[in-house]
């Protein structure tokens, strides 16, 4: 390898070979590999050749440094996996739009090791410096390698699961956090690896890391003794693994979560070798499972804290239901091996998902992310001697990526030649499109009917294989092997794989024992009890109460494997693709060895020829029109003003591209390979040297302000000098006066003296009297007490014996006038007495009870209740029916009319197929040996439930239609002769007797209806407590600057949680009130939030389940509710120009309209514009889906917009002058709407006196952007903040708080802020951007800064404590 800028021996871009036969393909490739060039770029797509050994300075400091300081490094400097990271995070910031990395290639070519180098570059480019974020993602590559790469025949570090990792970016292109999708970890090979492979490295490297002392305590043999290590088949290479314990136990203590685990994730890896350590005494399968020794299982049981005895009986038997006893049925050896195999698979891969959601969590940005470029790492494409359902997933996989390779390079590229007329050569390629559609058919395809054969009692792998055989005879990518029955062969683009279809479904249904889940659910071990923790259902009705039951339909292994990869590439398709092709030079892992043939069939069964065919006969970059010319106009000085086709031509014509190199569509121009490289090129050196001519005038202003800074310097030392001396003449005048004010304070204190021993003498004298006079008064007080204190022992003594008279006369009357209660009374307390005694039997035990219990319960009141539940004919116990009700979630007063589904499903039979069985801490749970699903509720309870639920939505729809409810779904019994049947559910929802006389009974008094009659439409408030899951994008919705809702993102957190509504308006989130802040400026990310919102309903509408839920408010004085209005509106663009004269944010809200321009009076600011040319934006910004269509004169605008209540859609009433005033922090006052609710009117006189607050220039609007423009830093304002203080915020807003949003008090005549439209009462709500300041941090930022500053304000009402009153 040369230098940096050393491009190397042949051709580093595949297109401009003069040939692109094979031979030609090689001698390059060869060349340029054995001079240490292993990367050549081909168009969009980078080769990159598995060098097998280190190749020194290619990722060196400097050379990352060069490939970030280049203007273009896909042009300027050699290919490189640096410079395709550079063109991703270009691309992100300068197209605003996601990016993502195809790496692809076979088992061995290089795939991890390329994703580390990208990772590298995005982590540096992205971070300042080595942050904490930057260390934590480089330092998951040790850890995932370790869990998830193991040695094949291929590959020494081969991963053995796929990997999606996203990177999260904000606006300005600063990496926030990163997310990390796993899929289908190779489980098999934890328990089973083929000969010279090797087990995950992380056993290898823990078993031999521990210390003496811990391997000891935990019964740890030397790894040679270790069966699942395979030791006896393999031979150990320290030098070849990606890391050291040491460096392991490093990396994830840089994870937050991990950290402290860190000793029960070794636990659980050791008990999983332990496993593999128990053997079975039986040499045949048939025979009962006994261990050999007890040991290695008895060890494990120690790491995974449960009892060895209950852990030997699980693997060795199982508790069955035989008639209405349990017992105990022992294992055979082949289904013990089984069990064993699946608890140590099971540990390991519930371990590796811990170790994935702990990086994930330290990781993650929980806020909202503009960009993200994702890395796809996944598994090559495998073909072993012996190839079983993992490598189908994993070649599956490496098709369906291919097949997105094909449609990116060829098949949208010639419907964008053939839409834009643009004619090119006929495109050969290969299409694997046939293998995709046999393998993922959902009819016959090679997966699905593998998932059908695990729902049949009698499937096997033979049964499946005449199926599959019999489905694709006629299929020529499919053949069947005649010498082995088990085996087929699907033709994959890079050759064909003979699969070996035995344990295939056993693998898909990959089952676990539930007595073993029990056991790890209940082990003494936290940590590995919450491994196995079941996942929380939902609940069913949103917010507290019954969950949702598991479902019983059977989801294998590649039914989840299936859409999460059918999730993957929909994600992938919606950024800008960029692709690595990986591939090895030879089969055998050695250096500086090159094959032709393997080298050849990679090149060609990775597309990577008919790729360079399709560029050198193509064009690769295709732009627009209108996007050609606003890039690159200014670069080329010589182009004329002309638009369109012609406007193009000429610029690439006067910026020396060749008309060979380009073709020009209708709407869209494409340019041959290195065209748009070069048109960049020029940019960014016009960029460069307009750049310095700006520098110049920087450093111009600086040096004056510099020389400005001195002059002042030379000034403020003069005047410091004088005011020396001036301080100097000062003291010595401040010396004299002291030194007299000394003399004078000497006399008088010298009189003072005088004066208080005068004092002290007459004070004594004082003194002296009234101690006489304290002891006359008290020796006359202790004589009357003396007196007073005889006289009432005499009295005392008089009472004491008119008690005892009295007391002897009540006992005397009271023996003889025992009531028969009172005797009954005794009887029972002296019965109790008995009872503690032990001289009482059962019987009359018993006997006491029932008698006790009597009248408990009114005669009528029972009598009433049963009525209630007779009439519904229940064929089972009422009390079972209510109870399952429950146990379903059903609210018995509200569901009364549904219970009949709780009576329909406890007469329901047993379902088939399931057995009853009992775990080892004595809970029963039903297992399907089919299927080998195990749940702990019936099977039956997920399908009522559901039932439930669809029937409470029915009869709630039509309730808000005001239609007739549906009867029960049963045969009703005729009604009485002469009288009208009444249907079914009337009882519950009956109106009053026609006489109206009778009362009602107890069961119309508890599930009554209201009358639907309304007596006037009432506008009702209601506050709603609801709790959300934040997903990886944040929570999905669009707010207003009130925290109002106005778009929900379809599939986002609030989507999925289905309660929140457009129009409802967040008032507090995880216990913290907004309080006229900005739900983002408040919220801490976090996996679940509690949202309280506000809403309002008109009375006559009716009741929702959500509105059941939510707690109705009273008048809210001083804050009238806001309601959202949708309008649709059409708006021109100025007919000279385009333009539409409006500002937006970010968030599609308008922040300015020009007062002439075209939507003046159309547009207000605030409105957020929700769909443009019936297109919904749904997160899009509005500028990006207007340029993606034509221009056209006039587009079609949907846009919401804050009304108050009672404000008529579209109507201009009195109140809209106000509205304005009517901010204070984000509340609105209400107003009054008659004379009776208006305050009383101040006095005349008192009128006049008081002063009137500074007026507000009509027609302003309540929310604005103001600009102010500061050409020096010293410049002023002219504008003056209320200060931030207890006393102002309270007085202000009437509430607590340290300190308030920024409020203008002021406003100088003939200043900028006036001038700019600032007036007193102003609230500043953003700056630049930035929202949720403080009145400090905005007072600095227009003090201490330059420039242009946009200020979004809203108007407030002008207030200020006085003596007199409020003004």
């Amino acid at each position: 390898m040369g230098s940096i800028g050393d491009f190397g021996p042949g051709a580093s871009e595949l297109t401009s070979l003069e040939s692109v036969e094979d031979d030609a393909l090689l001698q390059n490739t060869r060349l340029r590999y054995e001079k240490g060039h292993i990367y050549t770029r081909s168009g969009r797509l980078l080769l990159a050749v598995n060098p097998y050994r280190t190749l020194g300075g290619l990722y060196s400091d400097a050379s990352l440094k060069a490939y970030k300081s280049a203007l273009q490094p896909q042009s300027d400097l050699p290919p490189h996996v640096y410079a395709v990271a550079a063109a991703a995070y270009t691309g992100m910031m300068q197209d605003t739009k996601s990016q993502s990395v195809i790496i692809s290639g076979e088992s061995g070519a290089g795939k991890t090791e390329t994703a580390k180098i990208l990772l590298q570059y995005l982590a540096d480019v992205s971070t300042a410096g080595q942050s904490d974020l930057h260390t934590r993602v480089l330092q998951t590559n040790p850890i995932m390698e370790s869990f998830g790469c193991a040695k094949t025949v291929w590959n020494n570090n081969s991963s053995r699961f796929g990997k999606f990792l996203t990177l999260q970016f904000n606006s300005t292109g600063k990496m926030q956090g990163a997310f990390m999708k796993t899929y289908l970890l190779e489980k098999s090979r934890i328990v089973q690896q083929s000969k010279d492979e090797q087990n995950y490295h992380v056993l290898y490297t823990v078993a031999n890391g521990l210390s003496a002392d811990e391997k000891k305590e935990w019964c740890i043999p030397p790894v040679e003794q270790i069966k699942y290590l395979n030791l006896h088949q393999t031979k150990l290479q320290w030098e070849q693994f990606p890391c050291t314990y040491a460096d392991l136990c490093t990396a994830m203590t840089c994870i937050p979560g991990l950290q402290p685990v860190q000793s029960g994730c070794w636990k659980v890896l050791m008990a999983v070798l332990s496993l593999g350590n128990a053997e079975f005494k039986s040499t045949n399968d048939d025979g009962d499972a006994v261990f050999v020794d007890d040991s290695p299982v008895a060890a494990a049981a120690k790491l995974l804290s449960c009892q060895p005895e209950q852990l030997m009986k699980a693997i060795t038997s199982q508790m069955i239901k035989a008639g209405l006893d349990w017992i105990s049925k022992p294992n055979t050896t082949a289904v013990a091996k089984g069990v064993r195999d699946a608890l140590a698979k099971a540990l390991y891969s519930k371990l590796f998902i811990f170790i994935v959601d702990s990086i994930n969590e330290s990781l993650i940005f929980g806020g909202e992310s503009r960009f993200f470029i994702g890395a796809v790492d996944i598994f090559g494409f495998e073909c072993f001697p012996k190839n079983s359902l993992e490598q189908l997933c994993i070649n599956f996989a490496n098709e369906k990526l291919q097949r997105m390779f094909t449609e990116a390079v060829f098949e949208s590229v010639l419907a964008e030649y053939r839409k834009e007329g643009i004619d090119v050569a006929d495109m050969k390629y290969v299409d694997n499109a046939q293998v995709v559609d046999l393998i993922e058919n959902k009819e016959n395809g090679v997966l699905s009917l593998l998932s059908e054969e695990c729902f049949f009692p009698n499937g096997s792998d033979s049964s499946y294989i005449t199926k599959l055989k019999q489905a694709h005879k006629k299929n020529d990518r499919f053949s069947e092997e005649r010498m082995d029955p088990n085996l087929f062969t699907i033709d994959h683009y890079p050759g064909k794989v003979t699969y070996d279809s035995r344990g295939f479904l056993e693998k898909n249904k990959d089952p676990l024992s539930q007595d073993l889940t029990v056991l790890m659910q209940f082990s003494d071990d936290d940590f590995v009890a919450s491994l196995f923790k079941e996942k929380a259902q939902p609940e069913i009705h949103g917010g507290g109460g019954v969950r949702r039951f598991k479902s019983a339909k059977f989801i294998g292994v590649i039914d989840a494997f299936r859409k999460s990869l059918i999730e993957l590439v929909d994600t992938l398709k919606g950024t800008k693709t960029h692709f690595i092709r990986c591939v090895k030079p030879n089969m055998t892992k050695e250096a500086h060895k090159f094959v032709d043939d393997v080298m050849l069939r990679q090149l060609h069964s990775s597309g990577v020829v008919g790729a360079i065919k399709a560029t050198r006969q193509g064009f690769p970059d295709h732009l627009k029109f209108q996007e050609v010319l606003a890039r690159f106009k200014l670069v080329v000085p010589k182009g004329s003003s002309r638009t369109g086709a012609e406007g193009v031509k000429e610029l690439l014509k006067n910026a020396g591209i060749d008309a060979a190199r380009f073709r020009v569509g209708k709407t869209k121009v494409f340019l041959g390979v290195g065209a748009l490289d070069e048109l960049e090129k020029k940019r960014m050196e016009y960029i460069a040297k307009n750049v310095v001519s700006m520098q110049t005038c920087a450093r111009r202003y600086l040096a004056k302000k510099k020389a400005h800074q001195l002059r002042e310097e030379k000034r403020l030392a003069e005047q410091a000098k004088r005011m020396e001396e001036e301080r100097k003449r000062h003291e010595e005048e401040e010396k004299l006066r002291k030194a007299e004010e000394a003399r004078v304070a000497a006399e008088l204190a010298e009189q003072t003296k005088r004066e208080e021993e005068e004092t002290k003498k007459k004070e004594g004298e004082e003194q002296d009297r009234q101690k006489r006079f304290q002891r006359a008064r008290q020796l006359s007080f202790e004589r009357r007490a003396g007196r007073k204190k005889r006289e009432e022992e005499e009295a005392k003594k008089r009472d004491e014996e008119t008690k005892k008279e009295e007391a002897a006369a009540l006992s005397a009357v009271g023996a003889a006038a025992l009531t028969d209660g009172q005797a009954y009374s005794k009887k029972l307390d002296d019965f109790h007495q008995q009872v503690n005694d032990g001289q009482v039997t059962d019987t009359e035990m018993m006997n006491v009870a029932v008698v006790s219990d009597i009248g408990w319960k009114g005669a009528s009141e029972a009598q009433a209740q049963e009525d209630v539940w007779a009439q519904y004919d229940f064929k089972c116990a009422v009390s079972d029916v209510l109870e399952y009700a429950e146990y379903l979630g059903m609210d018995i007063k509200e569901d009364a009319h549904l219970l009949w589904i709780a009576d329909e499903a406890l007469q329901a039979p047993e379902p088939q197929g399931w057995e009853q069985r009992l775990d080892p801490k004595g809970g029963v749970y039903y297992y399907h040996p089919t299927t080998g699903m195990s749940l702990n509720q019936h099977p039956l309870d997920h399908h009522y439930q559901q039932f439930y639920l669809q029937m409470k939505a029915q009869y709630d729809a039509m309730y808000a239609k005001g239609e007739e409810p549906p009867s029960k779904p049963t045969e009703q019994e005729e009604a009485p002769a002469g009288e009208a049947p009444m249907p079914y559910g009337q009882e519950a929802f009956g109106g009053e007797e026609d006489d109206g006389k009778k009362k009602k009974g107890l069961f119309n008094k508890m599930f009554s209806r209201p009358s639907s009659a309304a007596k006037g439409q009432i506008e009702e408030s209601y506050e709603l407590s609801v709790t959300l899951e934040r997903q990886q994008d944040g929570l999905g919705i669009g707010l207003t600057l009130d925290n109002i809702i106005v778009e929900v993102e379809p599939g986002g957190s609030v989507h999925a949680q289905g309660e929140l509504q457009y129009g409802d308006q967040i008032i507090a989130v995880d216990g913290k009130m907004l309080a006229g802040k900005m739900l983002k400026d408040i919220i801490v990310p976090q996996k679940r939030h509690n949202l309280v919102v506000r809403y309002t309903r008109m009375s006559s509408q009716p009741k929702s389940p959500r509105r059941e839920r939510a707690k109705k408010l009273g008048a809210q004085v001083g804050a009238a509710p806001r309601r959202i209005e949708e309008l649709d509106i059409v708006i021109s663009r100025e007919p000279q120009t385009g333009r539409l004269g409006f500002g937006i944010d970010p968030m599609n809200t308008v922040v300015e309209v020009e007062p002439n321009g075209p939507v003046a009076g159309q547009l207000k600011v605030g409105d957020k514009i929700v769909a443009v040319d019936d297109n919904l934006l749904n997160f899009k910004r509005f500028i990006d889906v207007v340029n993606s269509v034509d221009w056209s004169s006039s587009h079609k605008l949907r846009i919401a917009r804050l009304r108050g209540t009672g404000a008529v859609p579209g109507a201009k009433t009195g109140g809209d002058k106000r509205r304005s005033a009517d901010f204070t922090k984000g509340k609105r006052r209400s107003s009054f709407t008659s004379k009776d609710d208006a305050p009383p009117s101040p006095s005349p006189q008192k009128e006049k006196a008081r002063p009137q607050a500074p007026k507000r220039p009509t027609g302003m609007p309540a929310l604005r952007e103001v600009r102010l423009i500061k050409e020096y830093d010293d410049t002023k304002i002219g504008a003056v903040f209320h200060r931030s203080d207890d006393a102002f915020d309270k007085s202000f807003f009437n509430v607590e708080g340290s300190s308030v949003q920024p409020i203008i008090k002021k406003v100088d005549v003939g200043s900028k802020a006036e001038t700019a439209g600032l007036v007193p009462g102003d609230v500043v709500l953003s700056v630049n951007g930035i929202s949720g300041l403080s009145n400090f941090q905005v007072v600095e930022m227009l003090r201490k800064g330059m420039g242009v500053f946009n200020l979004v304000v809203i108007s407030g009402v002008y207030k200020e404590a006085t003596a007199g009153g409020v003004r």
